[in-house]
Protein backbone atom coordinates (compact mmCIF):
# COMPACT_ATOMS: atom_id res chain seq x y z
CA UNK A 1 0.00 0.00 0.00
CA UNK A 2 2.87 2.34 0.79
CA UNK A 3 4.37 1.69 -2.65
CA UNK A 4 1.00 2.45 -4.23
CA UNK A 5 0.77 5.73 -2.28
CA UNK A 6 4.26 6.67 -3.43
CA UNK A 7 3.25 5.83 -7.03
CA UNK A 8 0.22 8.14 -6.87
CA UNK A 9 2.12 10.87 -5.01
CA UNK A 10 3.40 12.44 -8.19
CA UNK A 11 -0.13 12.74 -9.64
CA UNK A 12 -1.62 14.63 -6.71
CA UNK A 13 -1.75 18.32 -7.71
CA UNK A 14 -1.97 19.61 -4.16
CA UNK A 15 1.10 17.73 -3.03
CA UNK A 16 2.97 18.74 -6.22
CA UNK A 17 2.14 22.36 -5.59
CA UNK A 18 3.43 22.10 -2.01
CA UNK A 19 6.59 20.40 -3.15
CA UNK A 20 7.35 23.21 -5.57
CA UNK A 21 7.43 25.77 -2.80
CA UNK A 22 10.60 26.13 -0.81
CA UNK A 23 9.64 25.31 2.79
CA UNK A 24 12.11 27.82 4.22
CA UNK A 25 11.34 30.87 2.05
CA UNK A 26 7.82 30.14 0.89
CA UNK A 27 8.83 31.02 -2.68
CA UNK A 28 8.23 28.86 -5.72
CA UNK A 29 10.88 26.43 -6.85
CA UNK A 30 13.25 27.53 -9.60
CA UNK A 31 12.46 24.45 -11.70
CA UNK A 32 8.92 25.60 -12.54
CA UNK A 33 10.07 27.79 -15.35
CA UNK A 34 12.08 25.09 -17.09
CA UNK A 35 9.49 23.16 -19.02
CA UNK A 36 7.40 21.85 -16.15
CA UNK A 37 3.70 22.55 -16.23
CA UNK A 38 1.53 23.90 -13.50
CA UNK A 39 -0.89 21.31 -12.12
CA UNK A 40 -4.04 23.22 -13.08
CA UNK A 41 -2.77 24.79 -16.29
CA UNK A 42 -5.53 26.20 -18.52
CA UNK A 43 -4.49 24.14 -21.51
CA UNK A 44 -5.37 20.82 -19.85
CA UNK A 45 -8.18 21.44 -17.39
CA UNK A 46 -9.09 17.78 -16.61
CA UNK A 47 -5.62 16.52 -15.83
CA UNK A 48 -5.29 15.64 -12.13
CA UNK A 49 -9.02 15.14 -11.75
CA UNK A 50 -10.24 11.55 -11.47
CA UNK A 51 -12.27 10.85 -14.58
CA UNK A 52 -12.50 7.06 -14.26
CA UNK A 53 -15.67 5.17 -14.80
CA UNK A 54 -17.51 3.47 -11.85
CA UNK A 55 -16.52 0.03 -13.19
CA UNK A 56 -12.88 1.07 -13.12
CA UNK A 57 -13.29 2.30 -9.55
CA UNK A 58 -14.93 -1.00 -8.54
CA UNK A 59 -12.08 -2.91 -10.14
CA UNK A 60 -9.53 -0.72 -8.34
CA UNK A 61 -11.33 -1.21 -5.03
CA UNK A 62 -11.50 -4.98 -5.60
CA UNK A 63 -7.79 -5.03 -6.42
CA UNK A 64 -7.03 -2.95 -3.31
CA UNK A 65 -9.22 -5.27 -1.20
CA UNK A 66 -7.42 -8.27 -2.66
CA UNK A 67 -4.02 -6.69 -1.91
CA UNK A 68 -5.12 -5.89 1.65
CA UNK A 69 -6.38 -9.45 2.13
CA UNK A 70 -3.12 -10.83 0.71
CA UNK A 71 -1.08 -8.52 2.96
CA UNK A 72 -3.18 -9.56 5.97
CA UNK A 73 -2.78 -13.21 5.08
CA UNK A 74 0.96 -12.73 4.59
CA UNK A 75 1.20 -11.04 8.01
CA UNK A 76 -0.73 -13.92 9.60
CA UNK A 77 1.53 -16.44 7.88
CA UNK A 78 4.61 -14.51 9.01
CA UNK A 79 3.22 -14.41 12.55
CA UNK A 80 2.52 -18.16 12.45
CA UNK A 81 6.03 -18.76 11.10
CA UNK A 82 7.54 -16.66 13.90
CA UNK A 83 5.51 -18.66 16.43
CA UNK A 84 6.68 -21.94 14.86
CA UNK A 85 10.27 -20.72 14.85
CA UNK A 86 9.94 -19.60 18.46
CA UNK A 87 8.51 -23.00 19.43
CA UNK A 88 11.32 -24.74 17.54
CA UNK A 89 13.97 -22.70 19.34
CA UNK A 90 12.23 -23.33 22.67
CA UNK A 91 12.15 -27.06 21.92
CA UNK A 92 15.83 -26.97 20.97
CA UNK A 93 16.62 -25.18 24.22
CA UNK A 94 14.54 -27.69 26.19
CA UNK A 95 16.26 -30.62 24.45
CA UNK A 96 19.67 -29.06 25.09
CA UNK A 97 18.79 -28.38 28.72
CA UNK A 98 17.48 -31.95 29.08
CA UNK A 99 20.68 -33.39 27.61
CA UNK A 100 22.79 -31.20 29.87
CA UNK A 101 20.68 -32.23 32.86
CA UNK A 102 21.16 -35.90 32.00
CA UNK A 103 24.91 -35.39 31.62
CA UNK A 104 25.00 -33.52 34.93
CA UNK A 105 23.02 -36.29 36.63
CA UNK A 106 25.40 -38.89 35.22
CA UNK A 107 28.39 -36.91 36.45
CA UNK A 108 26.81 -36.46 39.89
CA UNK A 109 25.91 -40.17 40.07
CA UNK A 110 29.48 -41.10 39.13
CA UNK A 111 30.85 -38.65 41.67
CA UNK A 112 28.59 -40.05 44.40
CA UNK A 113 29.55 -43.62 43.49
CA UNK A 114 33.26 -42.70 43.55
CA UNK A 115 32.84 -40.96 46.90
CA UNK A 116 31.05 -43.98 48.36
CA UNK A 117 33.75 -46.26 47.01
CA UNK A 118 36.44 -44.03 48.52
CA UNK A 119 34.61 -43.99 51.84
CA UNK A 120 34.30 -47.78 51.82
CA UNK A 121 38.01 -48.11 51.01
CA UNK A 122 38.88 -45.69 53.81
CA UNK A 123 36.66 -47.65 56.22
CA UNK A 124 38.37 -50.88 55.16
CA UNK A 125 41.78 -49.28 55.68
CA UNK A 126 40.68 -48.01 59.08
CA UNK A 127 39.37 -51.46 59.99
CA UNK A 128 42.66 -53.00 58.85
CA UNK A 129 44.60 -50.46 60.86
CA UNK A 130 42.40 -51.13 63.87
CA UNK A 131 42.95 -54.87 63.46
CA UNK A 132 46.70 -54.35 63.12
CA UNK A 133 46.68 -52.10 66.17
CA UNK A 134 44.62 -54.62 68.15
CA UNK A 135 46.98 -57.43 67.10
CA UNK A 136 49.95 -55.31 68.14
CA UNK A 137 48.21 -54.57 71.44
CA UNK A 138 47.60 -58.30 71.97
CA UNK A 139 51.23 -59.06 71.14
CA UNK A 140 52.40 -56.28 73.46
CA UNK A 141 50.05 -57.50 76.17
CA UNK A 142 51.34 -61.05 75.73
CA UNK A 143 54.92 -59.73 75.78
CA UNK A 144 54.18 -57.73 78.94
CA UNK A 145 52.55 -60.74 80.58
CA UNK A 146 55.47 -62.94 79.60
CA UNK A 147 57.93 -60.34 80.86
CA UNK A 148 55.96 -59.97 84.09
CA UNK A 149 56.00 -63.75 84.53
CA UNK A 150 59.75 -63.82 83.83
CA UNK A 151 60.29 -61.00 86.29
CA UNK A 152 58.29 -62.90 88.91
CA UNK A 153 60.22 -66.02 88.14
CA UNK A 154 63.51 -64.09 88.36
CA UNK A 155 62.35 -62.51 91.59
CA UNK A 156 61.54 -65.92 93.01
CA UNK A 157 64.90 -67.26 91.80
CA UNK A 158 66.65 -64.25 93.32
CA UNK A 159 64.85 -64.76 96.59
CA UNK A 160 65.78 -68.46 96.53
CA UNK A 161 69.33 -67.53 95.59
CA UNK A 162 69.48 -65.07 98.48
CA UNK A 163 68.12 -67.76 100.83
CA UNK A 164 70.64 -70.26 99.51
CA UNK A 165 73.42 -67.69 99.91
CA UNK A 166 72.29 -66.96 103.43
CA UNK A 167 72.22 -70.68 104.22
CA UNK A 168 75.62 -71.06 102.62
CA UNK A 169 76.90 -68.12 104.57
CA UNK A 170 75.47 -69.57 107.75
CA UNK A 171 77.06 -72.91 106.87
CA UNK A 172 80.44 -71.28 106.21
CA UNK A 173 80.13 -69.34 109.43
CA UNK A 174 79.26 -72.51 111.22
CA UNK A 175 82.18 -74.36 109.58
CA UNK A 176 84.58 -71.54 110.16
CA UNK A 177 83.50 -71.19 113.78
CA UNK A 178 84.03 -74.93 114.19
CA UNK A 179 87.48 -74.63 112.71
CA UNK A 180 88.28 -71.63 114.84
CA UNK A 181 87.15 -73.46 117.88
CA UNK A 182 89.34 -76.44 116.90
CA UNK A 183 92.32 -74.20 116.46
CA UNK A 184 91.64 -72.57 119.73
CA UNK A 185 91.56 -75.80 121.49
Amino acid sequence: MAAQDNEHAGNDPIIDEREERNPFTGEEDVTTGHGEREPFDETDEHEGVDTEEPEDIAEDLAAKRKRIEMDTEARHEAKKKRKRDLKKTQLKKQKRDYKHSLKLLNVIDKYIADEQKDEEEEEKKEEELIKIFQEQQKKWYKYRNLRRERLRAMKLLREEFIKVLEKLEDYFRGVSSDEDSEFDN
